[in-house]
């Protein structure tokens, strides 16, 4: 297979981080790009059709509303929505894209999963982390058996746009006020990378799906601890940031969510993700580090 610049690539979650960052980035080097979007009418949307993309309504969880969608595309990049209140919808949701895709005969899948999510055995400490790994996976192998003859599994770490709003208001709540908190230590190494380096990694497997076939890549462009994170935010935001290690009650009191709380402690066990951030560079991809992406983003903060 060759990379194919006429028809389009299906983005699933174009209006939202990754899969926005992947849209904007294979419009930037001349790609055809389609995206589904339940809400046309949605101000992601039609900042993404200004670029360039085209837009077409479907729901994943319609199956049928699908079919439009899948007409004569080459490839499909699929960031799935974790619904926090129903743990069913993610996977009912992937499931009902392979399925799809298989009856058009889309030829190539790049999904996004989570860094983790393939390193047994799973900590079973708490049953909201097993869940979210079980379902991880499961989508997982919807796609590694969905019968495409190329695909490619992204594992990302923790996003640096996690620092930004929206995500702030519950993984850096007091970060206007320069605080960062949590249950890590402050010295534990925290592997970051931006939603821009996971869009780098899916056009470089769009445009090279031989290279990047029945790859699950690790993706990672930086790693600091959060003591580190507080330093690089006070020097390039001109504010002073520290970070304050809580016990998870505290933690959970001033705003972070559980299940990010329960993250942290699993982040304590298997430090770094558990992979080497040079698993990453080996694929010369570009990658931002958290210094470049900060100076860039400054004025979002």
């Amino acid at each position: 297979m060759e990379s194919n610049k006429t028809k389009p690539i299906l983005v699933i979650g174009g209006t939202g981080t990754q899969g926005g960052n992947v849209a904007r980035e294979l419009l930037k080097h001349g790609h055809h790009v389609r995206i589904l979007t339940r809400n046309l009418e949605s101000s992601a949307a039609k900042a993404m059709a200004i670029l360039g993309a085209e837009m077409i309504q479907g729901d994943m969880a319609d199956p049928a509303s699908l079919e439009p969608a899948m007409q004569n595309v080459s490839a499909i990049f699929s960031a799935q929505y974790a619904d926090p209140y129903d743990p069913t919808v993610e996977p009912r949701n992937a499931a009902n894209i392979v399925q799809a895709a298989r009856k058009f005969g889309i030829e190539q899948i790049v999904h996004t999963s989570v860094a983790g999510s393939n390193l047994f055995p799973w900590w079973d400490k708490y049953e909201l982390m097993v869940q979210t790994w079980e379902n991880k996976y499961v989508i997982e192998e919807l796609v590694r058996n969905g019968g495409f003859p190329y695909w490619t599994i992204l594992h990302p770490c923790w996003f640096m746009e996690n620092f930004l709003e929206p995500n702030s208001v519950y993984m850096a709540p007091e970060l206007k006020n320069g605080v960062l908190f949590g249950s890590m230590k402050a010295d534990t190494p925290l592997k970051l990378n931006s939603g821009e380096d996971t869009a780098q990694f899916a056009r470089a497997a769009f445009e090279n799906p031989v290279k990047f076939n029945r790859k699950d890549i690790n993706i990672a462009s930086d790693e600091l601890s959060m003591t580190q994170i507080a330093q690089t935010l006070s020097r390039f935001l001109h504010k002073e940031v520290v970070f304050e290690t809580l016990s998870a009650e505290e933690t959970v009191k001033r705003g972070m969510l559980e299940g990010t709380v329960n993250f942290m402690e699993w982040l304590e066990v298997v430090p770094g993700y558990g992979f080497d951030i040079n698993e990453t560079r080996e694929y010369d991809v570009p990658l931002k580090s958290f210094e470049v992406w900060v100076e860039e983003n400054k004025h979002r903060f």
